[in-house]
């Protein structure tokens, strides 16, 4: 019971000082703190360990990401990359609003920290036929970005909850594709009652010269998906690879390309990516996280609660998709099945998993892109719970048919 009260406070403080809109870098910060008090972590752990993880190395090549990605989509939005996309696109898509989402679901193939970012400029770009607020253009980047998440086999969350489950990913993502489906409809369905529809009059038929346009307007995003899976070659380099090329190819004069240089180095935005970061580690070291596993015990209905609570309470802290997988799923495997795993269960854990990553102020790309629209995230919630109460209810109204009747 106490150790339950010591993450409800956790949790409560998170979402409290956010509800004030104190900065999310300084509220991770605060909660890291509270977190290694209530867990009774001496100050000098708290201290070394939170100064290790800021320039840890994972740390520091996730900032590089970061600041990357943030070229990369200001250096193709000043090119009139973002523009061109958009006009090609309205050349074939008849309804203008699905323009508001097929390219931040295309880029959501490319799994990457921090990629919502890479598609908040299309969105802005394509916005502008339509008043809406920062909390619509961040809830249509933010949602359609992360469709793929429970079934594309290139994320990492999804081969290492596989791994450690021993199903084999293609039988994961075949399992879990209706979820993908049922993701990106519910996100039409609120972009089709939200924003009215106006026939897009410049559409015609597809024709191979637009549809060319439509991929090479976007040619740098395409080469890092080529060195990331093709030639295996880490995200960071792949990334400053494909910032490389695009900079000899795209003629810019020096000053504009010092602009977007000096406007991708935000220190706000290194400085939340550091404190994600921190925050994890603190989780993870004092205790806070194996706290959890002890709450409830892994058999009868105890251990469908735990399927629910541990990686969506992981998934919710740190915002981070690796964490719930990664630390849940080793405690779950006595209740998903070794030998013969259950794949409702597995879908089960995943999904709750998700769900807090996707509703956690910890999670990069929420945070990020309502800070790219200046949105309050307040706003941002009230457009969220509704897309993820259906995907989260599919997923329980599936574990109760097939599992619990």
């Amino acid at each position: 019971m106490i150790i339950l009260l010591k993450i409800l406070a956790i949790i409560f403080a998170l979402l409290f000082l956010v509800k004030l809109k104190v900065d999310l870098g300084l509220v991770l910060v605060l909660d890291a703190v509270l977190t290694a008090v209530l867990f009774r972590m001496p100050a000098a752990d708290f201290f070394r360990q939170a100064g290790s993880a800021a320039v840890d190395a994972e740390t520091l090549d996730l900032i590089g990401i970061v600041i990357l990605v943030l070229y990369l989509g200001h250096f193709l939005h000043a090119g009139g990359h973002f523009k061109e996309m958009v006009a090609a696109l309205k050349n074939y898509i008849r309804d203008a609003r699905l323009i508001l989402a097929i390219p931040s679901a295309f880029i959501g193939l490319l799994p990457m920290t921090a990629g919502a970012m890479m598609g908040a400029p299309i969105v802005e770009e394509a916005a502008r036929r339509w008043t809406l607020s920062p909390a619509w253009k961040t809830f249509l980047n933010y949602w359609f970005r992360h469709i793929w998440e429970y079934s594309w086999p290139m994320y990492v969350n999804l081969i290492m909850a596989a791994a450690i489950a021993g199903i084999p990913i293609a039988r994961v993502s075949l399992s879990q594709l209706p979820f993908t489906v049922i993701a990106a409809s519910a996100g039409l369905v609120i972009l089709f009652r939200h924003v009215p529809f106006t026939p897009n009059e410049e559409a015609s038929r597809l024709t191979l010269r637009d549809f060319i346009r439509t991929f090479t307007s976007i040619w740098p995003i395409f080469l890092t998906i080529i060195l990331t899976f093709a030639f295996r070659i880490p995200m960071f380099w792949a990334l400053a690879a494909a910032c490389v090329v695009s900079g000899l190819f795209v003629k810019m004069p020096a000053v504009e390309r010092w602009a977007i240089v000096r406007k991708s180095l935000s220190l706000k935005i290194i400085l939340l990516t550091a404190t994600v970061m921190v925050f994890k580690r603190i989780l993870e070291t004092s205790g806070a996280l194996d706290a959890v596993m002890t709450i409830v015990k892994p058999d009868g209905i105890s251990g469908i609660v735990l399927l629910f609570a541990a990686p969506f309470t992981i998934g919710f802290l740190t915002g981070v998709n690796q964490a719930f997988a990664g630390i849940a799923f080793p405690l779950l495997v006595p209740i998903i099945g070794r030998t013969h795993p259950d794949m409702i269960l597995f879908m089960f854990a995943y999904v709750s998993g998700f769900v807090g990553v996707l509703l956690s102020p910890a999670h990069l790309c929420l945070a990020l892109t309502a800070d790219y629209f200046k949105a309050d995230l307040r706003d941002v919630y009230k457009l969220l719970l509704a897309p993820v109460g259906v995907v989260f209810g599919a997923a329980l109204l599936a574990l109760v048919l097939f599992r619990l009747i």
